[in-house]
């Protein structure tokens, strides 16, 4: 009977099976260079066997949890040498070591320059955070924002308030910013993303963005796992000067937005806020963004009356000098965190 399709040359199993010493061993030597790293994933690809192979070498001793560790600690002076450990053992106490090499094959197939970080301004502060691929986040007053850039996809969460992006144009690595239920995906521009507790904001103030719904519990992973080339029925595309609200589970609404009404938009970032006739009802919930104490208004007569004007962020005694001044509106301190606004008797 003819079985050469069944036989693996022994020349080539035993070299398999010494690569894979060797990799075992470079591995417990603790100083695996990222170049190393690369080969051994390189390795690992090339044929199923070597898979196997690596794994059965890690089985054949019950210490591959110290091998990791010695991974993590590469600072560490005290090496634990693979052979002092190395000992065959029996069926038995196979499934601890097989547990270890999951970990450690995770660890190996983890992507290679992933760069992850939090931000987060309290109430009045504001940062701008410049990427190492030229991009740049400004964070407005109370938000918070989670990023992970890799050689994919450029991913940001915006988990609260506000920020603008100011996105490099890099059509192998798409720019994708996840708020609320909704993704927003950069084609080479600049926009805002305001998550509000009752809808999301996006306005595009350069360029083209791609707005597409999604589950509103995803985390990074999610995203990540997404294909942002499909385009979906309720994908909505927003052009320079365009702006995008919509609510949990509803369809966008558009409009568009006068360059006079972008500037007023984004004067937060020059440090002011600006109003032109907007209720004071408004007025003051988007002041409150910005301070430490929080401005009530008593009677809902006053939430209609129209405000213009051009405040410094953080100055709410100079908006409460004008409401009493103009207004016939009397402020007054209740301890140490609230302003009661009232009409005069």
């Amino acid at each position: 009977m003819n079985s050469s399709n069944n036989v693996v040359p022994l020349h080539t199993a035993n070299k398999i099976d010494e690569e894979a010493s060797i990799w075992l061993v470079r591995l417990d030597n603790g100083n695996l260079s990222e170049q190393s790293r690369k080969e051994l994933k390189a390795w690992l690809a090339a044929d199923e066997r070597h898979q196997v192979a690596l794994k059965a070498m890690a089985e054949i001793w019950d210490d591959m949890d110290e091998i990791l560790n010695n991974i993590d600690e590469k600072a560490s002076s005290n090496k634990i040498s693979l052979w002092t450990v190395l000992k065959p053992v029996t069926a038995p106490v196979m499934l601890a070591a097989s547990i270890s090499f999951i970990a450690l094959f995770i660890w190996l197939m983890m992507p290679l320059d992933v760069t992850k970080n939090t931000y987060i301004t309290v109430k009045g502060q504001q940062i701008e955070t410049t990427f190492k691929d030229g991009s740049i986040i400004h964070l407005n007053t109370d938000s918070h924002i989670e990023t992970e850039f890799s050689a994919e996809k450029r991913l940001v969460k915006l988990i609260k308030g506000e920020a603008l992006f100011e996105v490099a144009h890099d059509a192998n690595r798409p720019f994708i910013v996840y708020a609320g239920d909704r993704l927003v995906q950069a084609i080479g521009t600049k926009f805002v993303v305001h998550l509000k507790p009752k809808n999301i904001q996006v306005t595009v103030t350069d360029g083209k963005v791609k707005m597409s719904k999604v589950h509103p519990n995803a985390n990074i992973a999610d995203i990540k796992a997404l294909d942002n080339t499909v385009i979906q029925k309720d994908d909505v595309y927003l052009t320079k000067g365009e702006k995008a609200v919509v609510a949990d589970n509803k369809t966008p609404t558009l409009t568009h937005v006068a360059s006079e009404n972008m500037t007023r938009e984004l004067s937060w970032l020059d440090g002011q806020l600006i109003f032109d006739n907007e209720a004071l009802f408004d007025v003051i919930e988007e002041i409150n963004r910005y301070i430490d104490i929080t401005i009530v208004l008593k009677e809902p007569s006053l939430h209609d009356i129209k405000i213009s004007g051009r405040f410094e962020l953080g100055d709410s005694d100079a908006l409460i000098e004008a409401l009493e001044l103009s207004f016939n509106i009397e402020s007054q301190r209740l301890g140490s965190n609230k302003i009661l606004l009232t009409k005069k008797a």
